[in-house]
């Protein structure tokens, strides 16, 4: 009974340790995603992939990120490398949260289901 106790004790730590470090190793995890602050200007071409933009780190520099945007039901925004195949569309690959962005302004965007997406989008903001 002790062994059967031991061993599973163990498993649930190692369990929940394994799901720690998957949240904090991923920084584009939910809750732990950088952020692409807007702020207004062209973005005067293609921008930064969102692999770039992630690994620009924190400055105070303006930058362009090309990708495509999600709008989730609660209205948080996202910037994602990729759209998933599913329906309605979700953020796919690499993400990072928009903050300053009017949806309203953003032309083509589409919506089904309380979701609402746009295949490309080429932003300007800082990353923090």
């Amino acid at each position: 009974m002790r062994n059967r106790l031991f061993v599973g004790l163990t498993a649930a730590f190692v369990l929940a340790a394994c799901t720690a470090l998957e949240t904090d190793d991923n920084p584009t995890a939910p809750g732990n995603a950088p952020v692409l602050v807007i702020v207004e200007g062209d973005a005067g071409g293609p921008g930064l992939s969102l692999a770039d933009a992630l690994d620009h780190l924190a400055t105070d520099d303006i930058v362009t990120v090309s990708g495509a945007l999600f709008v989730d039901s609660d209205g948080t925004t996202w910037l994602c490398e990729a759209i998933a195949e599913s329906f309605p569309p979700q953020c796919g690959g690499e993400r990072i949260e928009v903050e300053g962005l009017d949806p309203g302004d953003v032309p083509n965007l589409q919506e089904e289901q309380d979701v609402r997406w746009s295949e490309s989008v080429t932003l300007v903001g800082s990353v923090e």
